[in-house]
C-alpha cells in the first residue's frame, strides 16, 4: 500500500502539491484526475523519488525510506514523455531496464512487442507517438515491479491505440497482484479501467474514493409534475444536488438511499417519474458540485 500523509511541495511561490493525504491500496488501478497544472505530475514524481517534498510523508509497504534502492526497484515511473538513448532500440532499452529492475521479464517484452507488431531492432526515434507509448508501457509492465506510476499515458492517442494499451493493463492486472496509479486530465481515459479515482485541483485533493460506491449513493430521476406544482422545497432540500426544469419535465439528482428518495419524491405526486442511469462523469459532477466546486474548472 502507498500511504501519503500531508504531502506539500512548493516551486518558489507556487504550491504544486498542497497538504495531500491519500492511500492507494494494493492490487488496484487508481486514477488521478485533474486539469493541467493540478499537481498530478509533481505528485507522481515525488512518489517516484525524483522530487523531494517540502513536508509530509510517504510510506510504501510500511517503509518510509522511498529513496533507497530496494524501494525504487519495486516501483516504475512512466512519464508523459519517456526518455530513451539516441538511436536506442526497444531491445537495447530492455537490456538497460534489466540492469535497473531485477525482475525484468525480457522474453515478455519480446512477446508483447511481437503481438503488437513492434520491431525490437528498430530505433525508437522512428516510432510514431502511439508506438512509443506502447513500447514503453510494455517495458513498464515487464519490469516486474509491484507499483507502476503513469503520467498522461493515453494523452494524444487515437481510440484504437488507447484501447490496446488499456487491454495491456487489464491483462497484467489479471495475471498478477499489481498496483497502478495513472494520471490523466480526461475522465474518459480512466473511467473504464480505474476502480477508484482521486481528483486534484490547484494542488489539493478534492476527493478520492471508489466511484462505483459513490454511484450507488447518488440517483438521477426524470419526473413530470402537474401544472402549478411547487417543487421549490424539493429542489431546496439538502439531499438534492441538482434540479433542472424544462417545462413540466424535471430532472433531479439526489444523494441518498434509493427507496427513501423515491418515497420522498412521491409526496409531490408526480404524474410520472423513473430512475435514469448515471454516467461516471455525472457522478463526479454531483460529487464536486455538492462540495461547492465549479466542475468546469476541475474536470475540463
Amino acid at each position: 500500500m502507498i500511504e501519503i500523509n500531508n504531502l506539500t511541495k512548493h516551486f518558489d511561490s507556487i504550491c504544486a502539491v498542497n497538504d495531500i493525504s491519500l492511500n492507494i491500496p494494493d492490487g488496484i488501478m487508481f486514477g488521478i484526475l485533474g486539469t493541467n497544472g493540478a499537481g498530478k505530475t509533481t505528485l507522481l514524481r515525488i512518489l517516484a523519488g525524483i522530487l523531494e517534498a517540502d513536508s509530509g510523508t510517504i510510506c510504501i509497504d510500511g517503509d518510509k525510506q522511498i529513496y533507497k534502492r530496494s524501494c525504487k526497484e519495486n516501483l516504475f515511473f512512466l512519464p508523459d514523455t519517456p526518455y530513451y538513448f539516441p538511436n536506442a532500440t526497444l531491445e537495447e532499452m530492455t537490456e538497460f531496464y534489466a540492469g535497473q529492475y531485477p525482475e525484468m521479464d525480457k522474453p515478455g517484452v519480446s512477446g508483447m512487442a511481437e503481438s503488437l507488431d513492434l520491431d525490437m531492432h528498430r530505433p525508437l526515434r522512428t516510432f510514431s507517438k502511439g508506438m512509443k507509448r506502447q513500447a514503453f508501457l510494455i517495458l513498464a509492465l515487464c519490469a516486474g515491479t509491484k507499483y507502476l506510476l503513469c503520467d498522461e499515458v493515453f494523452d494524444g492517442l487515437d481510440p484504437i491505440v488507447t484501447e490496446v494499451m488499456k487491454n495491456l493493463f487489464r491483462r497484467e492486472m489479471q495475471e498478477r497482484r499489481f498496483t497502478v496509479a495513472v494520471a490523466s486530465h480526461k475522465l474518459n481515459d480512466l473511467e473504464d479501467i480505474c476502480g477508484s479515482i482521486g481528483i486534484l485541483h490547484k494542488g489539493g485533493l478534492v476527493t478520492a474514493r471508489d466511484m462505483k460506491e459513490s454511484a450507488g449513493e447518488i440517483h438521477k430521476y426524470q419526473c413530470i409534475f402537474l401544472e402549478g406544482t411547487d417543487i421549490s422545497p424539493l429542489s431546496a432540500r439538502e439531499e438534492t444536488v441538482k434540479c433542472v426544469c424544462d417545462g413540466h419535465f424535471v430532472t433531479l439528482v439526489i444523494k441518498g438511499e434509493g427507496q427513501i428518495t423515491e418515497a420522498m419524491i412521491r409526496t409531490w405526486n408526480p404524474v410520472f417519474f423513473k430512475e435514469a442511469p448515471m454516467t461516471l462523469e455525472e457522478t463526479f459532477i454531483a460529487e464536486m458540485e455538492g462540495k461547492g466546486y465549479d466542475i468546469r474548472k476541475v474536470l475540463q
